[in-house]
């Protein structure tokens, strides 16, 4: 055993290097999406649509209120706006709307979406497209707060436009005065656990008995993980996992164990609604000192369909100590998995 080549985690390869710029600029991205600032929309009539296809005339936006009463209930509950969806929907029934166009740099408190087939209220959205869009202008009075809102014909989008005190006869009497409303309240930031599967291919340099030295060997891999993640922004999320592995196909000859423990900590950022992207570093081999190593890895996944599953694609590296088998070639893992949120 005094030939056995022992991974020592100090002599970090420039690969963890690497791992460390990806870190940065996750947690730099971080740090931008918590600053409350308007994102720039400049499409309407997307996948969110709250009705597809759109609507042309006030007789059509009507039906469609008629037809999908809590479309604007769930979205105001999700954006925590004090305005009455009923006030809105009767206002649109009666014909209390007014048919105009809302110019570019529309600033909104919240808009309104359909997401995974769930009304949602996105924050702070500011048109951004090359022209005004057509809509309906609706004027609605809760608890003595005149609520200004717009509905685009594109999509039927929901969205606060602004907040102002109601000067008529009803709200004239002396009140304490109302805090004006800019903004929903952010969604709360928790805790999400989460359990997996995976299974793909590692190569790694083995020490084998029959050779005395290290030989470049494949194996295939499959294991479980269970983690958690904590979300940092909207976007933006930490996670760590636990992994047990199993490897199918090690050379015969070779003395590196068949199954082990890796421990991973990473971040994780949305770039849409649907698809993600990760990366970070790793302790493989924890459960057995004298086969340890150090690791980084990246993933690209997205989620399926409207459950809490999700697809995930691993690409890893490993910090080696052989004399002849220290390149990324003889030292890579790549795997495909799935992840399901428990939420």
């Amino acid at each position: 055993m005094s030939n056995f080549p022992r991974p020592s985690l100090p002599g970090l390869t420039k690969r963890t290097v690497c791992s460390i710029s990806l870190i940065s600029l996750l947690v730099l991205g971080a740090q931008t999406v918590s600053a409350q600032e308007y994102k720039k929309i400049t499409r309407l009539g997307t996948s969110q649509s709250m009705c597809a296809g759109g609507v042309e005339t006030l007789e059509q936006l009507q039906e469609y209120v008629r037809n999908n009463p809590e479309a604007f209930a769930n979205v105001v509950a999700n954006s925590g706006s004090s305005v009455s969806a009923q006030a809105v929907a009767d206002a649109v029934l009666a014909g209390n709307v007014t048919e105009t166009s809302f110019p570019v740099g529309t600033k909104m408190a919240w808009s309104g979406a359909k997401v995974k087939g769930q009304y949602v209220a996105h924050p702070y959205r500011e048109w951004a497209g090359k022209q005004s869009f057509a809509g309906f202008a609706v004027n609605v009075s809760t608890d003595c707060q005149v609520y200004s809102l717009a509905i685009p014909k594109a999509c039927c989008n929901l969205s606060l436009l602004s907040v102002a005190e109601d000067t008529s006869e009803q709200c004239a009497e002396p009140v304490v005065a109302a805090v004006e409303e800019v903004a929903p309240v952010a969604p709360k930031l928790g805790w999400v656990p989460f359990v997996g599967a995976f299974a793909g291919t590692e190569t790694r340099p083995r020490y084998e008995t029959a050779w005395d030295m290290d030989m470049r060997d494949s194996s295939g891999i499959k294991g479980i993980r269970a983690g958690i993640m904590k979300e940092l922004s909207e976007k933006t999320s930490a996670f760590t996992q636990i992994s047990y592995y199993d490897r199918d196909g090690i050379n015969g000859g070779n003395i590196y164990p068949e199954d082990n423990l890796a421990i991973d900590i990473g971040l994780e950022r949305r770039l849409s609604s649907s698809a993600f992207i990760g990366g970070g570093l790793g302790i493989w081999n924890i459960d057995d000192s004298d086969y340890r190593d150090a690791s980084v890895f990246g993933h690209v996944g997205g989620d399926i369909g409207a459950t809490n599953f999700q697809w995930i694609l691993e690409a890893r590296f490993f910090d080696s100590d052989s004399d002849h088998l220290d390149t990324i070639s003889s030292n890579r893992m790549f795997s495909a998995g799935v992840r399901y949120l428990i939420k």
